[in-house]
């Protein structure tokens, strides 16, 4: 049979996709390599083509696998973004927001930890690059250009952590983390308005990280989300 357990008639195609899953996991199937056709697995389960087909297009949606058309189903290098890739959906509803917000309060942190170790000034001209093409939309109120910076702002503190497991969390969540961007946004600028740019909390930031104060752009950033929460609780119960 091919070391396959037989598939019991209940949700045939996500029993199918857990035992393949996990023998890629666990290494039957190296990089590269194709997956039995769907005529042998379908024969090694006992199951339908369609219920193979399924599983396999569920592997490829979670980035387990390559479908080339014609040639088959190919392993592909494993990586975060496999185990972060179906979170989105997960956390779509409005009131998983405040969740979001408060797991990447805690990433952020962590990197800026590691930044204030190993950033160079280059990577804080970036950084200050960035801020001014944020704080010019926001002046000329281009909001949704805005919002691009002020993500690209909190990807450039991810970047300059130097640890490539953060950067590959970051940019495999970032669907989940730019999903309630906007809305985010919207809320704290209608309950706290925009400041003066050496007010702004992304300003006190990029200033503690050019004189090298952690302490500064953590109290900054702790700020900055902890309005936000604030504004969310408070929304919430109005």
């Amino acid at each position: 049979m091919g070391g396959y357990r037989k598939i019991e008639r209940t949700s045939v195609p996500d029993q199918i996709f857990e035992q393949l899953k996990q023998l890629i996991i666990a290494g039957k199937w190296q990089q590269g390599e194709s997956l039995p056709s769907e005529i042998q697995l379908a024969g090694d389960f006992g199951v339908s083509r369609m219920s193979v087909r399924t599983a396999i297009k569920k592997l490829e949606t979670f980035g387990f696998v390559e479908v080339r058309m014609g040639e088959g189903s190919f392993v592909i290098e494993m990586s975060p973004a496999i185990f972060f890739k179906g979170l989105s959906p997960i956390f779509s509803n409005t009131h998983n927001a405040l969740e979001i917000i408060e797991f990447r309060k805690a990433l952020e942190v962590e990197c800026m930890k590691l930044g204030f170790k190993r950033a160079e000034e280059k990577d804080i001209d970036v950084l200050e690059n960035i801020f001014n093409e944020y704080w010019k939309n926001v002046t000329e109120k281009q909001f949704k250009k805005a919002l691009s910076f002020d993500y690209r702002f909190h990807h450039q503190v991810f970047l300059m952590s130097k640890n490539s497991l953060f950067k590959e969390i970051y940019e495999s969540m970032s669907e989940m983390f730019f999903l309630h961007y906007e809305e985010n946004e919207k809320l704290y600028q209608s309950t706290y308005g925009y400041t003066p740019a050496e007010q702004d909390r992304h300003a006190q930031v990029l200033k503690a990280y050019r004189k090298r104060d952690l302490t500064s752009a953590i109290e900054a950033f702790t700020k900055m989300i902890d309005e936000l929460i604030a504004a969310y609780k408070a929304s919430s119960t109005k």
